[in-house]
């Protein structure tokens, strides 16, 4: 008869929770300094892209007809902080202070909305690949399901920025 209990592939595949079983522990990602910078180094773009999203909104009146955009934007930014300091309190335990928007270096100088849409769509990009990177290398499934979500965001932001771009300039 057919072998229909037995294995037939050539390799044994490993299934998710064997693989998690094999990475590093919650506990042990917390003594990694690097994770932890890279994780504040994180929140802090996150915040200046907060904040460059409600200068957008509120500097750009060229923008001004795709305000609800800008704005659904600039809540995810904030949205976005919040899952980052939930990542950092799974990772340490500890509440963790993660900077505002306000806490974010501003100039007085009036923006050119053509040059600053382009930088925030720039930022943007390497914001979603740093977290498709950071999503694939971290091990538990509540962590990856935070950066999952900061991820498909990032890419939505530099779908609907450029977007704006072809529309305005």
């Amino acid at each position: 008869m057919y072998p229909y209990n037995r294995n037939t592939h050539y390799f044994q595949r490993q299934s998710l929770t064997a693989r998690e079983a094999k990475d590093p522990a919650i506990a042990e990602l917390a003594e990694d300094d690097r994770l932890l910078a890279l994780l504040k180094v994180a929140a802090e773009e996150t915040a200046q892209l907060a904040n460059r999203y409600r200068r957008l909104l509120t500097e750009a009146p060229v923008l001004s007809p795709s305000a609800d955009m800008l704005k659904s934007m600039y809540l995810d930014e904030k949205k976005h902080l919040k899952n980052l300091r939930e990542a950092l309190f799974l990772i340490t335990g500890e509440t963790p202070e993660t900077p505002d928007e306000s806490q974010t270096p501003s100039t007085l100088e009036v923006i050119d909305p053509k040059t600053y849409l382009e930088e925030t769509l720039m930022q943007e990009l390497d914001a979603a690949d740093f977290y498709r990177n950071f999503f694939l290398a971290v091990p538990d499934g509540a962590l990856r399901d935070l950066f999952f979500e900061i991820f498909t965001d990032k890419q939505s932001h530099a779908n609907a920025l450029t977007y704006l771009f072809s529309k305005y300039f």
